[in-house]
């Protein structure tokens, strides 16, 4: 090996190291045991349900605002002896919306018994009349007024319900109705504004068994509870005909229900650093966790702010748009009002900007700022001494495969939304092993300013490029020496003569 040779090998063995270095503080950030108690931010007792497997327990917002992994990957279960339990991850069911009932009377809508079917109540013509302190629906064909002799026989074609008076949306709707025997009989139901114009709302089929058929008949089949998809029916008549059928329908009930009730999210306070600009707030995250949305309420009063939201994981990133929205504060009737939420999407960012429009004065001081995450619960199997505890954060999430098993696989026989119907465990954030202890008042995000300056990771690549580029001119002034050096050793011109 020449000289050079051996030079380069030192150079190039320097740069090796240099790069080792780099990416030497990865490698020892990554080496934290997954499956020790220790090693965690947040430590909490949890309260198990009395005599049952099979668990789950909501996590906190304590827990949510620690974790550095987007997929809740540094999230475990341990029992008495630490050892992680069997767990799987889910949502949160929404809460179904309260029902309330409407019984509407129904008003009969005569007409003459030649008119066959359903079908022949369009373009018929309805009048509506009161006697005695009663509504009764005429209908007559266009041929039927005036005509001579004597007046046809008026049979009940349908009848007539005023749902005008509702205000939620209409779930479903059973009749009130004495049903011929041995004869299935289909409703179609109908509304209108103005009694001319109908569009179809619903139709169900109902049998009655003819008593002669015994005991072992059933008494009534088909659909009781006609399905009206939540539909609108404030200002709206509704119209029930069923055909030829000798049908007496005595009146409608009506379930209204706003349907579910969108899920109570989990909510945090942010710490906000001091304002150092009245159009600009830069918030860092301490945590991976996905933000569903946050909530801007401006400080003082009678005020009105267009804001943009912003994010991105590191400095070195441009800031990627997530919402806009107008905030407020203001007395409205002698009462304060504010703002709601920013809907963010479930974005899982490390840095936030809420920038406000350049045509106002921005913040006159820093505003309240909560963070909002969607509800997640945790479902394990209680195997194992107790006590249980909860812990959440670690300073580099483990990168295997994740920890939580399938539903399907913890719970026997899992059908869909099974989960929602165990028992319930409580977290004892109150009791959790933390620095200082919990804050008071619920859970505290201490959202510091971005530091300034260049970032741990691109001084480490800095580095590693400079270290590069010195090795490579190092090389290369090594052998522009040598080169030199054998341009001005003589020449042997001295040969020996025959």
């Amino acid at each position: 090996m020449t000289r050079l040779q051996r030079n380069l090998s030192g150079v190039l063995a320097a740069a090796a190291l240099a790069l080792a270095a780099g990416a030497g503080g990865g490698a020892a950030r990554a080496a934290v045991d997954a499956n020790s108690p220790a090693a965690y931010a947040l430590r909490a007792p949890v309260a198990l349900a009395a005599d049952a497997p099979l668990q789950r327990a909501a996590l906190p917002a304590e827990v949510l605002v620690r974790l550095q992994s987007p997929g809740y990957a540094d999230l475990r279960l341990f029992n008495g002896a630490g050892q992680p339990v069997p767990m799987a991850l889910a949502g949160v069911a929404a809460a179904r919306a309260p029902e309330a009932s409407v019984v509407l009377r129904a008003y009969p809508i005569l007409g003459p018994a030649a008119v066959a079917g359903s079908a022949g109540l369009e373009g018929l013509s309805l009048r509506i009349e009161e006697r005695r302190g009663q509504r009764v629906v005429q209908i007559n064909t266009p041929g039927t007024a005036g005509a001579q002799g004597a007046p046809a026989a008026q049979v009940v074609r349908g009848a007539l319900l005023d749902a005008r008076a509702l205000q939620q949306p209409a779930a479903r709707m059973a009749l009130d109705a004495d049903l011929p025997a041995g004869q299935p009989v289909t409703f179609e139901v109908q509304a209108s504004k103005d009694l001319k114009t109908w569009h179809p709302l619903a139709e169900t089929v109902l049998y009655r068994a003819d008593a002669a058929a015994g005991p072992a008949a059933p008494g009534r089949l088909g659909t009781e509870q006609i399905d009206l998809h939540r539909a609108d029916l404030k200002g709206h008549y509704l119209r029930v005909t069923w055909g030829d059928a000798a049908v007496n329908l005595r009146g409608a009930t009506l379930v209204t229900s706003h349907g579910d009730s969108p899920r109570e999210r989990v909510s945090a306070r942010v710490a906000l650093p001091p304002l150092a600009h009245p159009r600009e707030l830069v918030l860092a995250l301490p945590f991976a966790t996905p933000v569903a949305a946050l909530t801007v309420t401006p400080a003082g009063s009678n005020v009105l702010i267009p804001v943009r939201v912003l994010g991105r994981d590191h400095r070195e990133q441009p800031w990627s748009p997530l919402a806009s929205a107008v905030v407020y504060r203001m007395a409205i009737g002698g009462q304060e009002q504010h703002s709601g939420p920013i809907d963010l999407g479930g974005a899982s960012v490390r840095e936030v900007k809420i920038e406000a429009d350049a045509k106002t004065p921005g913040f006159a001081a820093a505003p309240e700022v909560a963070l909002q995450f969607e509800p997640v619960q945790l479902v394990f199997l209680a195997s194992g001494p107790g006590p249980f505890t909860l812990a959440a954060g670690l300073p580099s999430p483990p990168a295997t495969a994740s920890a939580y098993l399938p539903l399907a696989s913890l719970i026997p026989g899992y059908q869909p939304g099974q989960e929602n119907s165990l028992p319930l465990a409580q977290v004892d954030v109150a009791r959790a092993d933390l620095p200082g202890g919990p804050p008071a008042g619920g859970a505290l995000v201490p959202a510091a300013a971005p530091s300034e300056g260049i970032s741990t990771r691109s001084a480490v690549l800095w580095g590693v490029l400079l270290a590069g580029v010195g090795a490579l001119a190092v090389m290369a002034w090594l052998l522009l020496r040598q080169t030199r050096r054998a341009g001005t050793q003589p020449a042997d011109a001295t040969t020996d003569a025959p």
